[in-house]
């Protein structure tokens, strides 16, 4: 014997906001640009050495090929931020950057009050370039400082040194209206003194962001194969302790 089966259909009534069209977010551009001149022994980035020239031409058509080919996806949608990292971006001649920008501004909805940040090692940086980045649109660089001691420098296998570094976070403070420093406390053979020294340099240059963040080490890395001697712990806590309290009385003091 068949049985009937009762199928129920409800009609929601249409109301108007269900016409109505919701407003996409905002996108946040990040571009990677992956070679340096020297791999650091603690970073575990997506990051490699540059074994002479690199193809800077290629990887700026790859770029923009990759942006066109996801244009379906982010149509209609600003890009109120720009972020160049690495690697060292600051490897790439000011001519690349200003054709990316170029591009961004194209094929995207690039505000023209976005802001736009490339990433800075004080070992390749220099006036003319800095010049150069600013006149292609870049408004704010982030230097990988991570001391101004050149003892901490050589151990955490930097290229550059404390001169370079005091240099480059001048030459930042001259060419952009912001910019960021970056420093690492924790470092092989520091002391809490050394550490809030860095700190003290850093903020002569009037930083308008400062980041200081502990040495981690990271698997897959030179120093987890082969590790430093890292202060202890509790000094470690110290030294976080002491910069929290020397940057929040440097915030009061604005």
């Amino acid at each position: 014997m068949a049985r009937t089966i009762p199928i129920f259909a409800a009609k929601q009534p249409s109301t108007v906001t269900d016409l109505e069209f919701r407003v996409s977010p905002p996108l946040a551009l990040y571009v990677h640009v992956p070679w340096c001149v020297q791999k650091c022994p603690y970073c575990d980035f997506n990051s490699h050495e540059a074994n002479g020239e690199i193809p800077e031409r290629e990887y700026v058509d790859a770029l923009i090929a990759d942006l066109q080919s996801a244009l379906p996806l982010i149509w209609g949608r600003p890009v109120v931020s720009v972020f160049f990292g690495g690697g060292t971006p600051s490897l790439l001649f000011p001519a690349a950057i200003d054709e990316l920008l170029a591009a961004f501004r194209a094929l995207a909805m690039l505000s023209p009050e976005a802001e736009i940040t490339l990433e800075a090692n004080p070992g390749t940086v220099e006036a003319a370039k800095f010049a150069g980045f600013s006149k292609a649109g870049v408004n704010r660089v982030s230097l990988g400082i991570q001391s101004f001691n050149d003892d901490h420098l050589k151990a955490l296998g930097r290229i550059h040194g404390a001169d370079e570094a005091k240099r480059a976070a001048q030459l930042a403070a001259e060419h952009f209206a912001s910019f960021n420093l970056d420093l690492m406390y924790g470092l092989p053979g520091q002391t809490l003194e050394q550490a809030l020294s860095d700190v003290e340099m850093a903020l002569s240059f009037k930083p308008p962001h400062l980041s200081c963040y502990q040495l981690t080490l990271e698997p897959n890395t030179r120093f987890a194969a082969f590790p430093p001697e890292l202060p202890e712990g509790d000094t470690c806590a110290d030294m976080q302790e002491a910069i929290e309290a020397r940057l929040v009385h440097w915030l009061r003091q604005l």
